[in-house]
């Protein structure tokens, strides 16, 4: 049976090889011109053989397209979610643009990530596909770097801002609702998200919104990455009352318990951003 498909496959193979061969020599006697020049100017990525050599890491990059990125990370949610359609939409492109060795990437190694990993709702799958992305092109001092901006980014921003065209929505077509994430973490940003359109979270609605974000978050991936490879990126995104936090909690300092850069107070309820010395009268049993 198996000897069986392999002489299948080879009759194939070698069926296609006669066939280009026809072609070649056809469009000498018929006017092939005009499908000749298509071929000629589509772009071909670098190609790889089994004697290519593992390039050295970081892999080389080259501009990208937002909008594309934004689009594909859509149609990569529809496929296998979040994780996996950010990572696609980033990887795939760079694979078009620049070839080996970004072809020989398999993308689905991303899918664990969708709802948070396996399920458990920890880090956006979006942002698991997109910092993974960002680390195929530089070294790991600098993807913190820009890590840690597209994390900031998502935690203050509005989503989703993507829409589809109409009629080519994925799960539920029309406006949405729109939810600041307050966290990277997708538990909280699903959370914020069903308080402020009264969803549920396991609704359609709510996975259509998160293939919107999956679109945004590819978007603004591919946009820093184009500034970090153009040398125009700077960090912008700050937290005040996280770093009022680890005056105490932080290393170094007093306590020295803790360690991040998420919003404190968002599970840490009995926390009075504005009101700090309360806190620390508390925390150490201080009477007045």
């Amino acid at each position: 049976m198996y000897e069986e498909k392999d002489l299948s496959r080879r009759k194939f193979l070698k069926s296609g090889i006669l066939a280009a061969g026809a072609l070649a020599v056809g469009s000498s006697i018929f006017n092939t011109t005009k499908v000749v020049e298509a071929v000629e100017t589509t772009p071909t990525p670098a190609p790889c053989d089994s004697n290519c050599e593992i390039p050295s890491f970081p892999y080389p990059y080259a501009h990208l397209d937002a909008e594309k990125a934004k689009l594909d990370g859509y149609a990569g949610y529809g496929k296998s979610k979040c994780s996996y359609g950010a990572f696609e939409a980033i990887i795939g492109q760079l694979g078009d643009k620049v070839g080996y060795p970004y072809t020989m990437v398999p993308t689905q190694v991303l899918g664990w990530g969708g709802t948070g990993g396996g399920g458990w709702a920890t880090l956006c799958g979006a942002l698991i596909g997109a910092a993974t992305a960002i680390n195929y092109t530089m070294e790991k001092k600098d993807a913190d770097k820009v890590v840690s901006e597209l994390f900031g980014w998502y935690c203050d921003h509005s989503f989703p801002e993507f829409a589809p065209a109409a009629g080519k929505a994925l799960e539920y077509d029309g406006v949405m609702e729109k939810s600041v994430a307050g966290s990277p973490l997708c538990h909280v940003s699903v959370s914020n998200w069903c308080d402020a359109s009264g969803l549920k979270a396991e609704s359609k609605a709510r996975s259509e919104r998160c293939a919107r974000v999956t679109a945004d978050v590819a978007a603004k991936t591919v946009e820093l990455l184009n500034q970090f490879h153009s040398k125009t990126f700077k960090a912008v995104y700050k937290n005040e009352s996280v770093e009022d936090c680890m005056m105490c909690h932080g290393k170094g300092h007093s306590l020295e318990n803790t360690r991040g850069l998420m919003d404190c107070d968002q599970c840490h309820t009995n926390v009075e951003p504005d009101n700090l010395v309360e806190h620390i009268k508390r925390s150490w049993d201080i009477k007045d």
